[in-house]
């Protein structure tokens, strides 16, 4: 639970305004403690974050404080996507040079792009429809798998690199462990994840994909991350997959780590079969929005 001072650090919003749209508008409906202070829950601080962030991009208390997280979450895509499009057209020019086998172009554009853009902005609009076109051309058998290869090797490179160049983390920061387990060959969720995990000085330990279940539990209990990252993309996910992700679930308790999953695999997964310790991050922006929240707690 989270007291109103920590609400007001982790959102930005004032005590007053809080005490506002509770009164008001109903927004939310904090637990009180035995002496009658304000206690807010994980999904009240979430609920906050995203009502903040959207009164900030214009919309009204008024007509959004009933919607829940998931259609908040909506609502900040819708608001966001316009934008999205007429400010990058660089993925269709990557795309393009792609097409013609100029991997050396992609990787030119990549790299220009990467100097003039923050690293959430590079990963969210330039980096992820890149990705995403990518497959979707693969999987239309216009891209061959040579080509996407290629880019994945290219992007991947880039982005470690551009990481271990930000990890500047003290030995007390937090930590956050990568991977994709048995079977989940995609690893550019994760690897986006962890370039903006080391942006906001957290420790990093990237292990990358398709590893069993009781490798990266052993790696777990070497490495004791607060926070264990797991992508998801395969839709639905192998059997196999969700036999080694409930391996790496049963020993996050003995680690006192947090286990977070994302991808269209992962709500999928959480569609159908939704643990309770398991939380779903539902896309960069959450990811990136969570990490902060968890950093300033870190450091309150």
């Amino acid at each position: 639970m989270y007291s109103i001072k920590a609400i007001t650090l982790l959102t930005g919003l004032p005590a007053e305004t809080l005490r506002a749209w509770e009164r008001r508008y109903a927004s939310i409906t904090p637990a009180r403690s035995d002496n009658g202070r304000r206690l807010y829950s994980q999904q009240d601080m979430e609920k906050l974050t995203l009502l903040a962030q959207l009164t900030r991009n214009g919309h009204t208390i008024s007509k959004i404080a009933g919607l829940n997280c998931e259609a908040l979450r909506d609502l900040q895509r819708q608001t966001q996507a316009p934008h999205k499009g007429s400010a990058h057209p660089l993925p269709d020019r990557i795309i393009e040079a792609l097409l013609d086998y100029r991997i050396d172009r992609c990787e030119q554009l990549l790299k220009r792009a990467l100097v003039a853009s923050e690293p959430l902005e590079y990963a969210r609009d330039i980096l992820l429809p890149a990705l995403n076109k990518v497959g979707e051309l693969w999987h239309q058998e216009k891209l061959s798998i040579a080509q996407e290869h290629m880019f994945t090797c290219c992007v991947n490179r880039i982005v470690l690199s551009m990481a271990n160049n930000l990890q500047n983390a003290s030995a007390n920061s937090p930590a956050m462990l990568f991977a994709t387990p048995s079977d989940e060959p995609h690893e550019c969720g994760i690897l986006l994840s962890c370039l903006l995990a080391a942006v906001q000085q957290y420790r990093c330990f990237f292990l990358g994909a398709n590893l069993p279940g009781k490798d990266i539990v052993e790696a777990i209990h070497h490495l004791q991350p607060d926070i264990i990252v797991i992508g998801l993309v395969k839709t639905p996910p192998e059997p196999t997959t969700i036999e080694q992700l409930q391996i790496v679930v049963a020993a996050k308790e003995a680690a006192a780590s947090t286990v977070w999953i994302g991808g269209d695999g992962a709500r999928y997964w959480h569609q159908h079969s939704p643990s309770p310790n398991c939380e779903l991050i539902t896309d960069i922006d959450h990811f990136y929005s969570k990490a902060q929240q968890w950093m300033l707690l870190d450091k309150a």
